[in-house]
């Protein structure tokens, strides 16, 4: 593992965000990153997540109660034979990285995202993985902001809301094959291919939606949530000032202020430093 990535990975699990998603997305924009804090000798606290499938889990709570070198240890063999077990992967990057073995840390890390696929851990996985963007505080990606009743864009949101990224995906691209000329329904198929590792997945459909709906508040205002949330600031400030323009008074236009007067105020700060 390289210096930067070693970095990378200790800021990741060391961040701590400020409360609230309008604050959070802000804080990704500032320059300064969050600094690690040490590895400890105390057991971590297990995550494991209700609904997601381990036949290991008692494994894993009982590694969890040792100090972090012996629970690696005690993981090792249940790493061995369930390689694709988020809860055991996922736990496991947390000992091994308290226990200072970064690089098999974020070997796990990777692990838990791709075992963990559709579940929490995919996300919070790469949110550790990905430190120089948003950590939110309830491990999801961001989430589609719909404004009118469609059923489907509904069921979409309630998807991502359970930690069910690409369930949520699947019934976005649903409904935007159903409604081609409906804007909300081809923001949230684009919006919802959010991933850490290949931004282009979200921002390559986004983009060209800003040509085809020129006068599309959601457009505007999911754009601009992506770039803050992976620090694009600028282009950022950009895609808000567009949104609220085009209906001050929506929620996305009170929203999108939100997010204005965040990003205004700490670019100020920034610059007086």
């Amino acid at each position: 593992m390289s210096a930067a990535a070693r970095v990378r990975l200790v800021v990741g699990l060391a961040v701590v965000v400020a409360a609230g998603v309008v604050a959070g997305v802000v804080l990704a924009t500032r320059q300064t990153p969050p600094q690690p804090s040490r590895q400890g000798d105390d057991p971590a606290q297990p995550l494991i997540v209700p609904g997601v499938r381990s036949g290991e889990v008692a494994a894993v709570r009982a590694a969890l109660k040792l100090p972090p070198k012996d629970a690696a240890l005690a993981l090792a063999p249940v790493a061995q034979r369930a390689p694709k077990d988020a809860v055991v992967q996922f736990n496991r990057g947390i000992v091994l990285f308290c226990a200072g073995y970064l690089s098999e840390a974020e070997q796990a890390f990777r692990a838990a995202k791709a075992g963990g696929r559709d579940t929490y851990y995919e996300m919070r996985a790469d949110q550790i993985l990905h430190p120089q963007y948003f950590t939110s505080e309830d491990g999801l990606y961001p989430v589609f902001e719909q404004e009118g009743r469609d059923r489907l864009l509904l069921q979409g949101v309630l998807l991502q809301r359970q930690g069910h990224q690409h369930s949520a995906e699947r019934v976005y691209a649903r409904a935007a094959r159903l409604r081609p000329d409906d804007d909300e329904a081809q923001v949230a198929a684009a919006f919802a291919r959010f991933d850490e590792d290949d931004l282009a997945a979200s921002f390559s459909r986004l983009g060209p939606l800003t040509r085809r709906f020129p006068r599309s508040q959601s457009v505007r205002y999911h754009l601009g949530l992506l770039l803050a949330w992976t620090g694009q600031r600028a282009e950022a400030e950009r895609q808000f000032r567009r949104a609220q323009a085009l209906g001050p008074s929506t929620k996305l236009g009170r929203q999108a202020k939100l997010f204005l007067a965040g990003l205004v105020s700490s670019g100020t700060k920034g610059s007086q430093r």
